[in-house]
């Protein structure tokens, strides 16, 4: 009974490690109050924001350890960070339309 215990223990442990260790992305809103208020130098700095979001979306898609090991032990896990990369990607994607949307009624150059 003691063994079996333990084991359990140990179990719910390494189950709840894989969960925690799943590699989630920064969502942004597509849409932000003030948007329309941005000056062109604002939105470019936008622009760079998501870049660099982008990149590390693209960094958690790659073999990473906590691929290898979703991977090997919990493939779920490895099936939800490239979910929730594909979605972090298209929330940017959507983002910088609406961006550009603004950057170009605002003639910016």
């Amino acid at each position: 009974m003691l063994f079996s215990l333990r084991s359990a223990a140990l179990v719910i442990v390494a189950a709840s490690g894989l969960l925690v260790g799943c590699a989630t992305s920064e969502k942004v809103q597509v849409v932000q109050p003030g948007d329309p208020n941005l000056s062109c130098n604002a939105i470019k700095g936008e622009f760079a924001r998501l870049d660099k979001a982008q990149a590390d979306i693209d960094s958690k898609r790659g073999v990473t350890g906590t691929n290898v090991a979703a991977a090997l032990f919990w493939l779920p896990g490895l099936a939800y960070t490239y979910y929730d990369a594909g979605e972090a990607t298209r929330l940017i994607s959507d983002r910088r339309s609406a961006l550009t949307t603004i950057y170009n009624n605002k003639n910016c150059q």
